[in-house]
């Protein structure tokens, strides 16, 4: 590892790494000033680094170390982490293409008064663990209760419990110690169910110290929020709030549509502008009404932290900023959304991207791991919070079931236990008590492959001369021939599964026996992923008659391109065989021979 080791508070430029260096102690401990190195695994951008900070270690004391990677205003990587050695580790950033600066502070504290540690959960349960009353064994509310218990979170902010609200009580508490266990809070009241049945619940294992009353308005009711004050063990209290906000306007679908329109050099079918008007159909009154009516309504002036979570239906601005342009997925694309804005101005931190800042490395999609990912980072479900005493330590977006639950009947149909992704956030709120007492959750990188990799290697067989033939198509709208049409926005397309089950097939004709590199199969680039294959078998033949099994694959639901590599085969003719896919149909948008070159 490259160790780099810079002179305290003093600004320097090094092989152009570092445009400055920052280091501070409290102002009650100025003797316990920090210095630093940084180990980086290269010299230029694209490195691994990893910042090691050193206090003073003392008897009975805990150093809170506070470490921020900046560019400008361009924040990469940010940490909070206690430590009685005096020295941390921060988690490891890449180094951008621009000078950093590297921010890092520390505050020695009684080890007695660090304060109280406390997991968030925030969830929307797709009908209560049903998956809109489809799953009728019961067997995913199990397992999703198992999961919960697994994340073991002290306050759970719940988005369609939808009649599961007392299972999930019940289940959470089974073998529970009397002062391990949990209560629930019912928000979304009977005269505000009309929608949908009772969508907003609140579990803890704090104290309910009070349960705020419904709030209503022109814009928000209990079915969008509410919550109760939690009363914390050091005699302190949180107010604690769960959350919805409306779904039309799709921030997602828009978003996704200008992204790959503007990677494939397609029309755009809306303006930054015009995709930024979803936000205003309601859910920017609706945010409005929650920070500068409901929430004042509940707390006035008390100044206890602020917790909320939920599902927004919302992307973020902190996400689509012109920081994370060319992050993978975004497609150039830049939009300041106004929704999500209104709760940063109101000084709210975005957990999950206060903890990974870098949009590009850490997305946080949580939409959707049962109707698809897509081809962009779909951010829709939040934890928010604000407060002096609030300290972030790691936040993560689970979108896969736990290994326990994977490879039986439930995986293929419902690869998470929901629709939408979870948020965990480990968070410690500053105070009497002995600080963090688990490790705190950590993000995975990335989350999936690159959204759109480079082409495969060789050349292309231009469209003219292919031919595609398929075991079952729609009529027109589905034709096979749409397949190799060299045309991203048409699709060919199977007959509903009740019409021909799978396996289905689509064979391509390539007119003449050719030297192969690899295929390309590219899903429909629609935010309906209704019939992207999941599982099949890649096959070629020399005379389209007798086929041999070149490759089982297994793809992302995803709308990303899927390579296929052939080197080292000739022939005429290449099959797919769609064992598995979204919804019963069969469907991709192009089918790309490569031959060598």
């Amino acid at each position: 590892m490259r160790a780099l080791t810079p002179p305290l508070a003093v600004a320097v430029a090094l092989a152009g790494l570092l445009a400055a260096t920052t280091t501070t102690a409290s102002a009650a401990d100025r003797g316990n000033k920090p210095s630093y190195r940084l180990e980086c695994d290269g010299d230029g951008p694209g490195s691994t680094c990893t910042v090691v900070a050193k206090g003073k270690a003392r008897p009975h004391r805990v150093e809170e170390f506070i470490t921020t990677v900046r560019s400008g205003d361009q924040v990469w990587a940010r940490d909070t982490v206690y430590s009685r050695e005096g020295t941390v580790r921060s988690r490891p950033f890449v180094r951008p293409k621009q000078d950093i600066t590297v921010d890092v502070s520390v505050t020695s504290l009684p080890e007695n008064h660090v304060g109280t540690p406390l997991r968030l959960m925030s969830w929307n349960l797709f009908v209560g663990g049903t998956f809109d009353r489809k799953e009728t064994t019961g067997e995913n509310l199990v397992q999703m209760i198992e999961y919960m218990n697994e994340v073991n979170p002290d306050i759970l902010f719940v988005v369609e419990a939808y009649g599961s609200a007392q299972k999930i009580l019940d289940g959470l508490n089974a073998g529970r110690a009397e002062g391990d266990r949990f209560s629930a809070v019912m928000i979304t009241q009977p005269e505000d169910n009309s929608h949908n049945g009772d969508n907003l619940w609140l579990y803890t294992k704090l104290k309910v110290e009070k349960v705020y009353p419904r709030y209503a308005d022109a814009d928000i009711d209990s079915f969008n929020f509410g919550g109760a004050r939690l009363g914390l063990p050091n005699g302190k209290h949180v107010n604690a709030f769960s959350m919805w906000t409306w779904h039309d306007g799709w921030a997602y679908g828009d978003t996704h549509d200008a992204a790959v329109q503007n990677v494939h050099g397609l029309p755009r079918t809306k303006t930054d502008a015009q995709i930024l008007e979803g936000d205003m159909l309601r859910r920017y009154a609706m945010g409005k009404a929650i920070l500068e009516k409901a929430i004042p309504s509940f707390v006035g002036d008390d100044d206890a932290p602020i917790l909320m979570g939920g599902d927004l239906n919302a992307q973020s601005h902190l996400d689509w900023s012109e920081q994370f342009a060319d992050a993978p997925g975004h497609g150039g694309v830049v939009l300041d959304w106004p929704y999500t804005k209104l709760y940063t101005e109101a000084g709210f931190m975005d957990v999950f991207r206060y903890a990974n800042p870098d949009a590009g490395r850490f997305p946080g999609r949580t939409w959707s791991p049962f109707h698809g990912m897509g081809a962009i980072p779909g951010r829709i479900d939040y934890t928010f919070a604000r407060g002096k005493d609030v300290r972030i330590l790691g936040s993560r977006a689970d979108t896969r079931r736990l290994p326990q639950h994977q490879n039986n009947w439930m995986d293929d149909p419902y690869p998470f236990y929901s629709d939408h992704g979870s948020v965990v956030t480990d968070i410690l709120i500053r105070g009497k008590g002995t600080g963090p007492d688990r490790t705190p959750v950590t993000e995975e990188v990335g989350k999936a492959r690159d959204i759109w990799p480079t082409e495969p290697a060789g050349r292309r067989v231009p469209p003219a001369e292919l031919k595609a033939t398929a075991s079952t198509f729609k009529p027109g709208i589905g034709d096979p021939s749409r397949a190799v049409d060299g045309n991203l926005t048409t699709d060919f397309h199977s007959d509903y599964p009740v019409v021909v089950p799978q396996p289905h097939f689509i064979t391509v004709d390539l007119g003449k026996v050719r030297a192969l590199s690899a295929v390309r199969y590219q899903p429909k680039l629609r935010t309906n992923m209704n019939g992207t294959i999941l599982k099949g078998m890649v096959q070629v033949s020399d005379d389209g008659v007798t086929f041999r099994d070149v490759k089982a694959v297994e793809w992302a639901r995803m709308t990303s391109p899927n390579d296929v590599s052939l080197d080292g085969i000739s022939a005429r003719y290449i099959r797919l065989r769609s064992d598995y896919s979204l919804g019963g149909a069969s469907a991709l948008a192009e089918i790309i021979p490569y031959e060598k070159a």
